[in-house]
């Protein structure tokens, strides 16, 4: 009887063993961001990778956020402490940004917070100030590198480096795209540049931030678009803005960013060059998955003509 318990058990461990090593590894996701508020950017990206595709999710913030103190005002009252000079937003505004940003990861499943606590001076168009002056760039090459190299990511999102976004935003996104082209090619994740945008507006077209080969992408016109306006549940009423909004309104002391509400029907990904060719399927594929919606539709033709003119007058 003891032989054949033991047998048993060798059997159960061989088979947990050759499960082991067929098993696929989920997809891991990595954003590599500036402060605390710029994942609203494609927030819901990636609560549909987190959520519906079940990702996991993890966020890389290189600043503190403390200079984002001027628009302030409706937070002081909100969190009963003086917030609007930049005193008083270096002595709390760092606690407080991480409190909204974990309250915002709640809403689109962020997995895990990577801080590296960089100097956020003040707002600049130059993306060489954050990198020769406020931050700490050896750090936190190495604390980015790390992670990169231990995490085995799939895919890393970051801002598109636009010649006329905020310096940090493309400091952030250079030292992402520096990283990702440090490793192996073959070990590479995908990195794509997000920007939003609204359907009425003139299409934004992109090559490349002048003087840095790394941001080339592979066209000009996006070559990804997750669409946040698609409709689903009774009568298709309700959207995926509500998710950005949600998100959003989690970063209460940042009162210019909350103006922005509802604002942004698609966010657009560009393909940066370093992709490698053979994992355009793996591109491909995954934004296929992100066009599609779990959600249950009303199909028009049950909807009461009437009924659905008098809910939209509402």
């Amino acid at each position: 009887m003891k032989y054949k318990k033991s047998s048993y058990l060798l059997f159960l461990l061989m088979l947990l063993s050759t499960a082991n090593i067929f098993a696929q590894p989920g997809q891991r996701i990595l954003a590599v961001i500036a402060h605390p508020d710029d994942e609203s950017i494609f927030s819901v990206t990636l609560y549909k990778l987190a959520k519906e595709q079940h990702a996991t999710l993890d966020l890389f913030v290189i600043t503190n956020g403390e200079a984002g103190y001027k628009y302030s005002t409706l937070a002081e009252q909100y969190y009963g402490c003086k917030l609007t000079t930049a005193a008083d937003a270096k002595k709390r505004l760092p606690t407080i940004r991480k409190k909204e940003l974990h309250e915002g990861g709640k809403v689109i499943g962020i997995s895990n917070y990577y801080f590296a606590d960089q100097s956020d001076s003040h707002y600049t168009l130059n993306e060489r100030e954050p990198l020769d002056t406020s931050w700490q760039v050896i750090k936190v090459r190495k604390q980015l590198h790390e992670l990169l190299l231990h995490n085995h990511y799939n895919e890393v999102f970051c801002i598109l480096p636009e010649a006329e976004t905020h310096g940090g935003h493309k400091a952030a996104t250079l030292l992402a795209l520096d990283e990702v082209a440090a490793l192996p090619a073959d070990n590479r994740p995908l990195i794509f540049g997000a920007a939003l945008h609204d359907k009425g507006d003139t299409a934004r077209k992109f090559s490349a931030l002048k003087g840095y080969s790394l941001t080339k992408t592979t066209s000009s016109l996006p070559s990804f678009v997750v669409d946040r306006t698609v409709s689903f549940s009774y009568l298709n009423r309700i959207n995926y803005k509500i998710i950005a909004n949600w998100e959003l309104a989690a970063h209460k002391s940042q009162g210019a960013t909350q103006m922005t509400m509802n604002d942004g029907d698609l966010e657009e990904f560009w393909s940066f060059n370093i992709n490698t060719v053979n994992k355009k399927d793996e591109a491909d594929s995954l934004f296929a998955k992100l066009n599609q919606s779990p959600y249950k539709t009303d199909e028009p033709k049950l909807v009461n003509p009437a009924l659905a003119l008098q809910l939209q007058q509402k």
